[in-house]
């Protein structure tokens, strides 16, 4: 019996290391993903009607205990848990420490979840095949924190 239990803790304390080196190689593969699109080329924003560009914002709907937050959206910002995202969400116990970006793309704003364990939401859809396009009135759900795109 008491083989069998080495047995079973040695497998055990395997997986476990198998579990941190693919947590691991998902964080580098995040961030990799992440400095490439730095690089990328961005368009500046068009303005065929001559007005003045209102830059776009995200403003916190819910939880109450955040609502009327407002973060500025400059060519890309991470949200998450992590101090070093634009949009901290670091008291939200269901969102990942770097969990989604907005970025622009041909002068377009877009959301990308960044492989998040719970998921990112827009208008109440899972994004589920890559960046999704943002519109003014757009609401994301990022964790249990619920955000609108507004100007």
């Amino acid at each position: 019996m008491p083989h069998a239990l080495l047995y079973v803790v040695r497998y055990f304390l395997l997986g476990l290391l198998w579990l941190f080196f693919l947590y691991a190689v998902r964080m580098i593969f995040i961030e990799m993903r992440r400095a490439r699109s730095e690089q990328l080329p961005v368009a500046p924003q068009a303005n065929t009607s001559g007005d003045r560009v209102v830059p776009l914002k995200l403003t916190v709907v819910d939880p109450p205990q955040r609502r009327g937050r407002v973060f500025e959206l400059g060519e890309e910002v991470t949200l998450g848990r992590s101090p070093g995202c634009a949009v901290p969400l670091e008291d939200d116990t269901f969102t990942s420490s770097v969990h989604a970006r907005v970025f622009r793309r041909s002068g377009e704003l877009w959301l990308e979840d960044l492989g998040s364990t719970n998921g990112t939401w827009l208008n109440e859809e899972r994004l589920a095949n890559g960046p999704m396009r943002l519109r003014r009135g757009d609401r994301m759900k990022v964790g249990s924190t619920t955000l609108e795109v507004t100007r």
